[in-house]
């Protein structure tokens, strides 16, 4: 399919709305006109009218002989005569019969010839009838009745119909020369409203990949294409964030790995050389299988991240009680803490119903139980569940070391550790607190935490309120 510039589709639609626009306009004005110059002539008819009903008390038969017309006649007299109006009149004769007469200005009173057994009603509406044939378009006749009298009055359409015929050449003329220049016009402001988006898309370009520190200055002076910037440069932060976070995803994985295999490496070496005792191979051997444990978790906690991150990873979601989730966690934590001065506590009062999925509520819990036994030599860990709003919590809170304000807000990073200074076998591979974060975030909850150098952590698991 053919991609067709945003310029060109509104020069076309505003080109198209152009035409319309000025002929229907010219349309209007060409009704308007022949419509007022219509009510014109017939106000002229009713004046004329009104001034002859006025005089029509005056009117007399003048004497001399008469002369005997049809009704056609009448016709062709009225609408060929200067003063344009006629006026017929029913009178009895000697006999008793009545007899129409009509007078004109230019000729004297004569009789009208009335069709065989017509009555002189009959012969006013014939005159009336043949007028208006003979007048048709041209002309618009008014027929009015004053007592015995009838006036026709006639008036040309001639002067407005030229009038009306001029005007519409004139606009015929004129049409596409107005279109013309309101299209140039209109092609000008389309393009200085779109100028500000041909300036985002131009500093989009620029954007490299190498360097995502560029952004797409903001404001543009036009709220959507502002809009619009701002949506660019918001994608660009979060390629940006997604591109360190790859960067130092790859550093650390590679770190990370490169640390056990090379102790793999080193191992198998030491246990291919000669002259190994059975029990030093026995014990390389060992080694070497609680190394690939460590690396196949860290492996599969790598995977886990990517689908959660990729929203391939398929979680339940369904009501259960929290309250016994985190009873089964207090259990295993005791298990945990056997053997140490360490005394774990759980204030739950159940049940707490949340919306969630129970298993892995379970693996975020002991994660976190984990952290704080690992992390506390002597004192308490802690169990609660509290309720804010639509969220409950799951709080783990321990008396241990702390975590430092410095270090609180990078926990949750993929291979941060608090302390560097940890082995592998007792800090792990950093990527508990990540996993943790990103199941509460894909069951529509978060992790919170609060924690003061010396005297302890609170971690705090919340997820959407069952009720």
């Amino acid at each position: 399919m053919t991609e067709v510039r945003l310029g060109r589709i509104l020069n076309l639609r505003f080109g198209r709305l152009l035409w319309v626009t000025v002929a229907a306009y010219a349309a209007v004005v060409i009704t308007v006109f022949a419509a007022m110059s219509e009510v014109a002539l017939r106000r002229s008819l009713d004046h004329a009218a009104d001034v002859i009903e006025s005089l029509i008390g005056l009117y007399a038969d003048p004497e001399g002989e008469r002369t005997t017309v049809a009704p056609a006649m009448l016709a062709d007299q009225l609408l060929g005569m200067g003063e344009r109006f006629l006026i017929t009149r029913a009178i009895s004769t000697d006999s008793g019969e009545r007899t129409v007469y009509f007078l004109s200005p230019t000729m004297p009173a004569k009789e009208v010839q009335p069709l065989v057994g017509a009555s002189p009603a009959k012969v006013r509406e014939q005159i009336a009838r043949l007028i208006a044939e003979r007048g048709r378009w041209r002309y618009r006749v008014l027929h009015r009745r004053a007592g015995e009298f009838d006036i026709f009055v006639a008036g040309s359409r001639r002067p407005y119909a030229l009038a009306v015929a001029g005007l519409g050449g004139a606009a015929l003329l004129l049409l596409p020369l107005t279109v013309l220049l309101a299209r140039r016009a209109t092609r000008r402001e389309v393009n200085a409203a779109l100028a500000p988006l041909s300036r985002v898309i131009a500093e989009t370009q620029t954007v490299d990949p190498r360097d995502l520190s560029r952004r797409v200055p903001s404001p543009t002076g036009v709220a959507e294409v502002t809009e619009i910037a701002d949506e660019i440069n918001r994608l660009i932060d979060r390629v940006e964030r997604s591109h360190r976070a790859l960067e130092a995803f790859t550093a650390d994985a590679s770190h990370e790995l490169r640390t056990p295999l090379t102790y793999l490496r080193a191992q198998a070496q030491w246990a291919l050389a000669e002259h190994r005792a059975p029990d030093e191979m026995h014990e390389a051997l060992s080694a070497i299988s609680r190394e690939l444990e460590q690396t196949t978790k860290m492996v599969e906690d790598l995977l886990l991240i990517a689908k959660g991150e990729n929203r391939q990873l398929q979680l339940e979601r369904r009501e259960f009680d929290l309250a016994a989730v985190v009873r089964e966690v207090k259990e295993v934590t005791e298990a945990m803490a056997a053997g140490r001065t360490l005394e774990v506590r759980a204030g739950v009062n159940g049940p707490v119903r949340v919306v969630g999925d129970p298993d892995r509520v379970r693996q975020i819990l002991l994660n976190l139980a984990s952290n704080a036994v690992r992390h506390t030599e002597a004192g308490s860990v802690t169990f609660e569940v509290e309720r804010h709003d639509a969220m409950v919590g799951a709080v783990v809170r321990d008396t241990g070391c702390g975590i430092p304000p410095e270090h609180v807000d990078r926990i949750f990073d993929r291979f941060y550790r608090a302390e560097r200074s940890r082995s592998r076998a007792h800090g792990g591979a950093g990527l508990g607190l990540t996993i943790a974060r990103l199941l509460a975030e894909l069951q529509g909850g978060r992790i919170s935490v609060d924690s003061t150098p010396g005297s302890g952590s609170t971690f705090v698991l919340w997820l959407p309120s069952a009720d």
